[in-house]
């Protein structure tokens, strides 16, 4: 893994549509009027609930959760959606690294990393090149010097 970094985004609310039925063109129909309404979402993860319905989380910006949870709370029936819940006090921590995908094992450093300093990982997305934990922001400092050591990553100057 060469020139390991860390970034991160405190800017960002965690909603979630919990139970929704799991059928072709869901996300489609979701997501394409999130993107209608000029609304952007930043990181997404789904997990399967019930038998036949699953959770739907992601995140935005801050400026735009409000209009998104109105959004959402206009869909929720017609879309056959149990609940809807935020959650503002989240951040994210990406690991970004050249060549992270031909290194194998830096997820479950990253994760192991994390859960030692006592960090629950509220999501996770991976791409081949970043690893992303949405988190509580309360331990957002603590997950940077855990991951800075465990990944010998020089803080950068200003």
């Amino acid at each position: 893994m060469k020139n390991p970094a860390i970034m991160t985004d405190t800017r960002i609310s965690k909603l979630t549509l919990h139970l929704v039925p799991d059928r072709p063109g869901i996300a489609a129909d979701i997501f394409g009027r999130l993107g209608e309404a000029d609304l952007n979402v930043s990181i997404l993860t789904v997990s399967g609930g019930a038998v036949g319905r699953s959770d739907i989380s992601f995140t935005v910006g801050r400026e735009d959760v409000e209009r998104t949870a109105a959004l959402l709370e206009t869909m929720r029936t017609e879309l056959g959606a149990a609940s809807i819940s935020r959650r503002d006090d989240v951040a994210a921590i990406s690991l970004i690294a050249e060549q992270m995908h031909r290194t194998p094992g830096v997820a479950g450093r990253m994760f192991r990393t994390l859960s030692a300093a006592g960090i629950n990982i509220d999501m996770i997305s991976a791409t081949s090149a970043a690893v992303t934990c949405v988190i509580d922001a309360r331990f957002l400092d603590a997950a940077i010097e855990s991951l800075r050591q465990e990944f010998q990553i020089e803080l950068a100057r200003r």
